[in-house]
């Protein structure tokens, strides 16, 4: 019988430890839907972004109206 858990915080140094050990064993399978490598770049150049304090955003209602617009919803 398959068990699934989450793990949030991959960068705590326990549960680095702990992912590291578990690959060890053999009745252990790793299932990861990984994202494509230039996603994460823009993801982590976004991430960079918020918190250098340098992102731009815009306002939801804004957004809302130019995708209505564009796709011509309404």
């Amino acid at each position: 019988m398959p068990i699934s858990f989450h793990i949030k915080d991959t960068t705590d140094p326990k549960v680095k430890a702990f992912l590291e050990y578990i690959k060890t064993l053999d009745f252990i399978h790793f299932d990861r839907d990984d994202i494509p490598t230039w996603q994460k770049e823009q993801l982590d150049q976004a991430l960079d972004q918020h918190k250098d304090g340098t992102a731009t955003y815009k306002d939801w209602n804004e957004v809302r109206k130019e995708i209505f617009a564009k796709y011509k919803v309404h």
